[in-house]
């Protein structure tokens, strides 16, 4: 068997086993910045020497990290996993017990109720149209039109700078 093969080998078989690897093995590998300098190190060496060797060698190192994180969240959720109590919907109208012996509460005021109608009304305003001014319905040529078109058409195709469209 070749090294590069048994290699390839030794990486298949840390990838798939990663989750059975013992905790002080992981956090020597992946859990201080000497072992993920050699992984990174092994990893670069290998893509000098062979590519698929090279991807094989990057997802085992990609596993061992993968799997550090997970049990350091594993561990963080067992530290914090006090179990918080859950409540049914019905006890939210039901008052918080008391904190103190004989604590008063002040009653809440009660929100104001306003019914909104969507339709017009005399107090919101009317339907009823009022012309601003007698020139809004006047239309006028713009400064910019030429008072003869046909005659700048007809100059402009005689320069051959338009073409007549004979649709």
């Amino acid at each position: 068997m070749t090294p590069a093969l048994t290699v390839f080998f030794v990486a298949a078989a840390v990838f798939i086993f990663s989750s059975y690897i013992p905790d002080f093995l992981i956090h020597l590998l992946s859990g201080n910045m000497i072992g993920a300098a050699v992984l990174l190190g092994a990893i670069l060496y290998t893509m000098r020497s062979d590519k698929v060797l090279a991807i094989a060698v990057f997802l085992a190192a990609a596993a061992l990290f993968l799997e550090s994180r997970r049990r350091t969240v594993d561990r963080v959720a067992v530290t914090m996993g006090a179990e918080k109590p859950v409540f049914q919907v019905e006890q939210l109208s039901q008052h918080a017990p008391d904190l103190v012996p004989g604590e008063k509460h002040p009653s809440r005021p009660m929100a104001e109720y306003e019914d909104h109608n969507y339709e017009p009304s005399e107090e919101s305003g009317s339907n009823k149209f009022e012309p601003v001014d007698e020139t809004l319905n006047e239309k006028q040529p713009l400064e910019t039109v030429p008072p003869h078109p046909d005659e700048v058409s007809s100059f402009f195709q005689q320069k051959g700078l338009a073409a007549v469209d004979p649709a």
